[in-house]
């Protein structure tokens, strides 16, 4: 089984996607956090900072075993993300955790009605589970450190093999796949420094002196006049 996912960094204050990838497969050696969650197959995704988003996540079901493989599905335990910082970080499914996975419509075409169960053949691989579309996980809150280890997606799959004769193992096989998350860098909001107003000239305030002047003027220019007249 192979995990892919598709995954967008959505900035709460531009509203804008940023880059899509894989996730990177690596040994499950290279950091402890997969030996105590019992990891089998183990990656690594981008850093992630407060606000960021995974959505669109899928995982594949390969069986590249020499025999034909069988899947119940009262037996799947779905996706989780564990928090490995709780009093530092917070996880969110958004819209809620309820109904966040489905199995994809090329799962259902090797269903088996009658036994309710999937067959696999060897040497063929089928996007076995999903995210519904618009759901999505949240780093709603993220104050750990740069690097920090911050969460572990898991991926669980539990099937059993079926012999050439047709008989089914009791045994089942188990394949747990994980994703890390480390903490990256804290997102700066930029700063809106205002632009500063043109200072409009203020005209000068006219009180009741300025009247007084004025009627005097007038006064005045007025008894100019007659006299001129007279003269």
């Amino acid at each position: 089984m192979k995990l892919t996912s598709i995954f967008t960094v959505v900035s709460i204050i531009a509203v804008s996607t940023l880059s899509a990838s894989a996730y990177t497969e690596v040994q499950c050696d290279t950091d402890t956090v997969f030996s105590a969650n019992s990891c089998n197959q183990c990656f690594t995704d981008k850093d992630r900072s407060e606000g960021s988003y995974l959505w669109e996540l899928k995982d594949e079901w390969i069986n590249n075993s020499t025999s034909d493989k069988i899947l119940y599905k009262i037996e799947q335990e779905m996706p989780k993300m564990i928090n490995l910082l709780p009093s530092l970080v917070q996880w969110k499914q958004d819209p809620s955790a309820q109904d966040f996975w489905e199995y994809p419509e090329e799962l259902n075409k090797i269903y088996d009605n009658d036994d309710e169960w999937f067959i696999l053949s060897k040497g063929k691989k089928v996007t076995w589970l999903k995210s519904k579309k618009g759901f999505t996980y949240k780093l709603e809150k993220n104050k750990a450190a740069e690097g920090k280890n911050i969460g572990l997606l898991t991926y669980l799959i539990t099937t059993h093999n079926i012999s050439e004769e047709g008989s089914i193992n009791t045994d089942a096989s188990e394949h747990r796949e994980c994703v890390l998350f480390k903490s990256g860098k804290e997102v700066q909001q930029k700063k809106v420094v205002p632009i500063p107003k043109t200072p409009v000239e203020k005209l000068p305030e006219t009180g009741a002196e300025h009247y007084l002047l004025l009627l005097l003027a007038m006064i005045l220019g007025f008894g100019i006049m007659k006299i001129r007249k007279r003269v």
